[in-house]
């Protein structure tokens, strides 16, 4: 059988077709856009689009490759053949570091200013960082989320916030009381269990006042050569969390890197596997509730997955929509062809799902002390959200991946990187499951969490669509009774909360025709079997409209 040739122009002379760069990350979305047009300001506006410009430009994506093929090392000894177990970054790294700490990422939503909004406009700065680069947000994203679990160690809160608060990116691997600036990762899991869900072994003993030394091994930890460690341990009171200095002076020779390892994403960090002999910390809150000192860490890690993984498909979908819209066959355009068409706008209805959705959840966050009903929200649909961004991610960015062809084969390819990028954000918080586990056990509690929450998810979704709503309510009810069926609510919560999201922001070309494909029956987990119901190139012309 002849292979069919695709030409990059309908004429000649033959022209190299335009790079997906260059572009302006933020201006470039609709989605974004209307999803923050009623939060914005001029001056945030034109903070976003400053970071819109940087992050879609040639520049930035060239620092991205740069930390991405040139990933970290473990160097063990120094000159003089000590023990030192540091781990050395690539310049592009700590570009990217310096970047999202001065833009406010590890921050800008516990910094003084207009509460109302602040969790929004940080989610859209860490979308279209994520839209270019990923392996260095983890510990940006720990540090973040650890600020939460300091509000039950004021003493220690007095002396830390500044530090990650200081918008200043400090590298040096000394004790943090000399430092400018900090960075913070999580070291929670174990070998063999996901950390809360299973039987801690790392101990710790109490000492006097609230010290900590802790014994045990830590494994997959981010950025290990963080400046803190968050660390979850067993104590003779139950499970404790505490703050341990990688680099004060006692601690020289009491962590040690056991081993690298390498999750086949996320090539710009570091990940490890530590060990701790007789480390000293500090506890954060009272010894034996370690479990409630770290659920808001995990909530806000949860919210972060999410963003990242709808900022990183979006870029996938509109490299994919990119080409097809440059490359030619017989004279016509690649997107032309029907099946390419409806394929594109099946992956750029979830890419706006997913996008919606998060900033959704953030501005539940934003309102959560002001609105009951957008603190239930932000409580039952942040789990639910991890689940479904994360879990369609994957398959989104490999279709759009496809798209491509053999341009997106090599690993390096920005679009390549996409889905193993986000397979380890998905374990990094805690598997899906363990987010599962939690919000059935938190309706089982209380199920008015959930009712207050559909009530208010309902009144944006529209009267029309009330029947969706109490479907939900059902299938909760379902779950707590019958905890296989978790995943199946995830999934229906976070897409009745994306339609609502969408209604409110988007089209009804895009809203109408989500709820239909993915609400309303004939769901398929296949990409391309969007039906000729839906106008498929008026979800693309707005979702990834041409550069």
């Amino acid at each position: 059988m002849a292979l069919r040739r695709v030409d990059d122009t309908p004429a000649s002379p033959v022209m190299r077709p335009a790079e997906y760069a260059g572009h302006n990350a933020f201006a470039s979305d609709p989605v974004l856009t209307a999803c923050m047009d009623a939060t914005l300001d001029d001056r945030t506006e034109e903070e976003l689009r400053t970071l819109g410009t940087y992050w879609g430009s040639v520049d930035a994506q060239e620092v991205a490759r740069l930390a991405t093929t040139n990933g970290p090392k473990l160097r063990r000894e120094d000159i003089e053949g000590r023990r030192i177990d540091q781990v050395e970054m690539h310049p592009a790294y700590h570009a990217l570091m310096n970047r999202s700490v001065t833009s406010g990422l590890l921050s800008s939503a516990w910094e003084d200013g207009d509460g109302t909004r602040q969790h929004r406009l940080r989610a859209s700065t860490l979308y279209l960082t994520a839209s270019c680069e990923r392996g260095h947000l983890a510990p940006v994203c720990a540090s973040h989320a650890a600020i939460a679990s300091l509000a039950y160690a004021p003493e220690l809160e007095a002396e830390l916030f500044p530090l990650l608060a200081s918008r200043r990116y400090d590298r040096r691997p000394i004790p943090v009381s000399e430092k400018e600036g900090a960075i913070l990762t999580l070291a929670i899991s174990e070998r063999d269990h996901a950390g809360e869900h299973g039987a801690i072994r790392s101990r710790g003993e109490l000492t006097a006042g609230d010290g900590i030394r802790i014994t045990g091994e830590k494994a997959a930890v981010c950025a290990p050569g963080a400046d803190l460690l968050l660390v979850l341990v067993k104590t003779a009171d139950g499970p404790t969390a505490a703050i341990v200095p990688r680099y004060a002076p006692e601690n020289a020779d009491t962590i040690a890197i056991e081993q690298m390892l390498s999750p086949g994403g996320l090539e710009a960090q570091a990940l490890a596997n530590l060990r701790f002999e007789g480390a000293r910390g500090r506890t954060i809150g009272d010894p034996g509730r370690g479990l409630q000192v770290l659920r808001d860490v995990r909530t806000l890690t949860q919210l972060d997955s999410a963003v990242i993984a709808a900022g990183s498909v979006r870029t996938a979908v509109g490299r994919a929509a990119h080409y097809l819209r440059t490359r030619f066959f017989d004279g016509q355009a690649l997107i032309a062809d029907p099946l390419n068409e409806r394929l594109l706008a099946d992956l750029a209805l979830t890419s706006a799902a997913q996008t919606a959705l998060s900033l959704r959840l953030a501005a539940a966050f934003d309102r959560a002390f002001e609105r009951d009903g957008d603190h239930a929200v932000a409580r039952v649909l942040t789990p639910a959200t991890k689940i479904y961004v994360l879990k369609t991610a994957g398959a989104v960015a490999m279709e759009a991946r496809e798209l491509m062809g053999t341009a997106a084969l090599s690993q390096t390819h920005p679009a390549a990187r996409v889905a193993p990028d986000l397979g380890v954000f998905a374990t990094w918080d805690g598997a899906s499951n363990d987010a599962a586990h939690d919000l059935i056990s938190l309706i089982a509690r209380d199920e008015s969490v959930l009712a207050d929450a559909l009530d208010e998810l309902g009144t944006e979704l529209g009267t029309q669509n009330a029947d969706l709503i109490d479907r939900t309510m059902i299938l909760g009810r379902e779950a707590v009774a019958n905890p296989g069926l978790a995943r199946a609510f995830a999934d229906q919560l976070a897409m009745v909360g994306a339609a609502a999201a969408m209604r409110a922001n988007l089209p009804r070309v895009v809203s109408d025709a989500f709820v239909a494909a993915r609400l309303r029956g004939g769901y398929t987990a296949q990409y391309g079997a969007l039906d000729s119901r839906f106008d498929a190139a008026a979800i693309i012309d707005f979702t990834v409209p041409e550069d």
